[in-house]
């Protein structure tokens, strides 16, 4: 006498061990879907030992388990709740209500929020506050995916979005693929992840890829690491990216930003200009980046 339990999100799917126990006659229950039962031949209410059934908690299952039969269920996936998240995207989705109505652009405002409250759940070291937030994140990612799968010109889903994460990380992390087991030397795995981020990538400037949405001194900051990573002396930042004044008068955000996104302009033309004269993109050294620079 067993219980098959199936997985409500793949019903289609058997545990292997419960494999050898569905050659005879099959019970189950009534929330087991009608083409599972037809494909299986399971009768529901039939009595016999083996019943199949969906949720655990179904007053048959738990009748049989109370009688002491073993029950068989495929073991839990790390992640395998994140499906239970994609069905209730989806179920919401198809109420046709407020979330039918939402664009890419109109949950801007939600996702920005969203990352500012992890934030403060990560600055405050809020462990249950961590764990929620991220949560919120996680929708907003299932509400994108949804979204996105709607669309007349490029579709996609949020399977689509998972398998360019993992193409992406295989990319970047060779000990992912090439029979790595042991440790890995930190300083390595960063230059490794930079030349493969630069050979699949092939952006024409050092800048290129950089949010400038982003609020404006974390947007100077990662100006100056990228520029200064690919060679740029120091001194050419220019000191209004290094000082910020508050003035109380609500300039200091358009101010700094507005000087950033002009040395962003000043790095690319010069990247342009030495590439017109044959240098290759990311080729510039410290002296090239000032003889180009004072062009």
């Amino acid at each position: 006498m067993t219980v098959i339990l199936l997985d409500p999100y793949r019903p289609g799917s058997v545990p292997l061990e419960a494999v050898p126990l569905l050659t005879g006659p099959l019970d189950c229950t009534d929330d087991v879907p009608a083409e599972v039962r037809e494909t299986l031949g399971a009768t529901v209410g039939s009595g016999a030992e083996t019943l199949i059934a969906v949720d655990a908690g179904h007053e048959a299952v738990r009748e049989r388990v109370r009688w002491g039969e073993r029950v068989i269920a495929a073991p839990p996936a790390p992640g395998e709740r994140l499906l239970r998240a994609v069905d209730v995207m989806d179920r919401l989705w198809g109420f046709g209500g407020w979330e039918v109505t939402q664009t890419h652009d109109s949950l801007r405002r939600y996702l920005l929020e969203e990352t500012y409250e992890l934030l403060d759940a990560i600055e405050e070291g809020d462990p249950h506050g961590l764990r929620e937030e991220l949560g919120d994140l996680l929708l907003q990612v299932l509400f994108h995916s949804r979204i996105a799968e709607e669309s007349g010109t490029d579709p996609f889903t949020v399977d689509d979005v998972a398998d360019t994460l993992v193409a992406k990380l295989a990319s970047r992390s060779p000990h992912l693929t090439n029979g790595h087991t042991g440790p890995i030397d930190v300083a390595e795995q960063e230059a490794a992840w930079e030349v493969a981020k630069a050979a699949e990538k092939a952006r024409p400037s050092c800048l290129d890829g950089i949010a400038t949405a982003q609020p404006a001194l974390a947007l100077t900051d990662k100006v100056i690491a990228r520029a200064t990573r690919a060679g740029l002396p120091a001194h050419l930042v220019p000191p209004e990216l290094r000082t910020v004044h508050v003035t109380g008068d609500g300039g200091a955000e358009d101010a700094l930003r507005s000087a950033t996104l002009q040395f962003v302009a000043t790095v690319r033309a010069t990247e342009k200009a030495a590439h017109a004269d044959g240098v290759p993109y990311g080729g510039l050294d410290a002296d090239a980046w000032v003889r180009y620079w004072e062009k």
